[in-house]
Formats: structure tokens, sequence, C-alpha cells
């Protein structure tokens, strides 16, 4: 009898894992858009429960969140929408009048033109650097990267149109998932032989606290940072600080280089539209401001000490997300990276309270 149950125990765990590959085989392509949806509903799900505990069924907390969900995003984008793609069809316009041109040339800018001067006493005080030279090969790899950026900008446009499927699917498949979340747990629970089901119970409940608390932080602080970079843009009278300020606010989810893609951006619109040297300087200043109290203090309030990972690990992830993703894998290559790693430390941590390992 006992051999009998072993045959079945085994047979059991064969079907299900044939199961498990079959469907991860089947359903790959929209995986993403699954992983997405769960980030989704641990980002939002607190904001459900708060209206739930006020003695809401579960099903209309969810309607209830999600009536007052699209109507805030209705009315940011009535408010910010417009203005946001206006300034990107104006900077647009500015970039492509400008490849346009029979010999598209930097050195033409007014901006960089006027720099002339500038270089030429410069190189009357050190005759012994060919800053002539140098001065070329600049305009000539920045002629070739401006040249290249339609072709990137295309060979990303199958990201564009992911972007806006995801969109689509990501609130459907996660107003589900939020409603049947007790039915959903239960079904989770119930594979757990019940000698694990303590230890497995803790570790999910520690895991889904850990990530709902990472992605909320994220969130408010690239918004906070998005926002400063749109008011001091503004301020200071640069063109399209709002788009720039809301480019900054996105690309704020990649270390080190986030930051500096914000401030590339702007010092670019600047010398595209003919800024002086002054805007320039002040452009790249009030950016930088923006990143320190965004490091000195929104940062370290928002995210807490204990979402650092190493430099060495943040640069590999970005290229490597880049490398197999393009935009979308660099802006979510370090969350990931973090929550892997979260996920086996919680996982190593609680199999060694219960000693398991």
């Amino acid at each position: 009898m006992k051999q009998n149950n072993k045959v079945l125990k085994f047979s059991y765990y064969i079907l299900l894992f044939a199961a498990i590959g079959f469907g991860t085989f089947f359903y790959k392509n929209v995986m993403v858009h699954f992983i997405l949806s769960l980030l989704f509903v641990f980002l939002v799900n607190p904001l459900v429960n708060s209206i739930e505990q006020l003695g809401v069924p579960r099903t209309l907390a969810v309607l209830i969140f999600y009536l007052i969900f699209f109507f805030s995003l209705f009315m940011l984008g009535t408010v910010l929408m417009p203005v946001l793609v206006r300034q990107i069809k104006s900077f647009a316009q500015i970039y492509i009048n400008f490849i346009n041109q029979e010999n598209p040339d930097v050195a033409t800018l007014p901006y960089l033109a006027n720099l002339q001067t500038i270089i030429n006493n410069i190189q009357n005080l050190f005759p012994f650097i060919d800053f002539e030279s140098i001065r070329d090969g600049f305009f000539e790899k920045s002629n070739d990267l401006l040249s290249r950026i339609p072709d990137m900008l295309l060979a990303y446009s199958g990201n564009v149109f992911r972007i806006f499927g995801y969109l689509f699917a990501v609130p459907i498949l996660g107003f589900f998932i939020l409603k049947d979340k007790v039915f959903l747990k239960k079904k989770i629970y119930s594979f757990i032989p019940n000698k694990y089901f303590e230890i497995s119970v803790i570790i999910i409940d520690k895991i889904k606290g850990t990530i709902g608390i990472y992605l909320r932080a994220l969130f408010i602080e690239c918004s906070i940072v998005g926002i400063m970079a749109m008011i001091v843009l503004t301020a200071l009278g640069v063109p399209f600080g709002i788009f720039i300020g809301f480019f900054a606010g996105v690309t704020n989810v990649i270390p080190y280089l986030g930051p500096l893609m914000g401030i590339l951006l702007g010092g670019l619109t600047v010398i595209l539209t003919g800024g002086s040297t002054t805007l320039l300087l002040w452009t790249i200043l009030g950016m930088w401001g923006v990143q320190l109290i965004d490091n000195a203090f929104v940062y370290p309030l928002v995210m807490g000490k204990n979402t650092n990972i190493h430099p060495v690990l943040v640069i590999l992830s970005i290229v490597a997300g880049g490398i197999s993703f393009g935009l979308i894998g660099m802006l979510l290559a370090v969350p990931t990276v973090f929550l892997v790693t979260v996920i086996l430390t919680l996982l190593y941590k609680s199999l060694k309270q219960f000693e398991f390992i």
C-alpha cells in the first residue's frame, strides 16, 4: 500500500512539473504582462484593503479604487498630458528640422558656433595642445550620434507599442487578481504540504510586504524627482521643461545613468534652441541640484537605507537589461534585481531561522 502511495505521489509531481513546464512555454509571450500585473497589485493592494476595511465588499472595493484611479488619471491627463504632448512634438520638430538640413552639422548651432572664440582663446593659452582637432572630433562624433538617433528610435518602436499593450492589459489582469485575491491565496496555499505550511506563509507574507513597500517607495521617489525637475526647469525658462522633467522622473529608476540622461536632455534642449551659455549652466546646475536633494533627502527618507545594490551589479544589470529588452529592460533591470535579491535573502533567513538549512 505504501509503495502504491509513493508511486501515485511521484506520478502526481511528475504531472505537476510537466503542467508547469507546458504552461511556462505556452504562456511565455504573456508572462511579462502577468508579472507586471502582480507588481501593480502589490503597489495598489493596500489602498483596496483600506476601502475594504470600511465595510465595503471586496469586489465593490476594487471597483471603487478603479473609479478613483482612472478618474485621477483622467484629471492628470487633462492637465498635464496636453502640455507634455505639445512639448514632445515641438522638441521633435526642432530636432527633425536640424536633421533634415542638407548637411546637418552641430557646429552650425548658434550656441556651439559661439564657442569658436573661446576655443581660439584657449588655444592661444595652450599652443602645445591641438584644440582644433579635439573640437573637430567632438563635432564629428556628435553629428554621427544625432544622425543615428532616428534609426535607434525606429529600432525601439516595437517597445513603444509593447508599452501600450502593457498599459491596456495590466489594469485588466490586475482587476481580477485584486478581486479574487482571497480565492487565489487559498489556491496557492492548498499546494503547500502541511510540513512546510507555516514557514511558507511567513515567507510569502514577508516577500509581499517588502515588494509592496519597495514599489510604492520607488514610485513616490521618481514622482518627486520628476515634479522637482519640472518646477526647476520651468522656473529657469528652459524650453520643454515639463517634458524634460517627466523624462528625468521616469529615467530616475535607472541609478547613475538615469540622472545623467535627464541632465543631457536638458543641456541638448538648450543647445538646439539656441539658448545662452548662462541658461545652459543654470540648467545643468538646476538638474544637478534636483539630484542632490534626491540623494540627500528624498531617497533616504522614502526608500530607506536597505535598498542599496553594489554599483558593479547595478551597471551589469542595466547593460544586460538594455541588450535583452531595450529601454524597458534598462528601466526595469535594477528594480527586478533588487526584488530577486530581497526574495532570496528573506528565503535564506527564514529557512535558517526554522532550521531547514
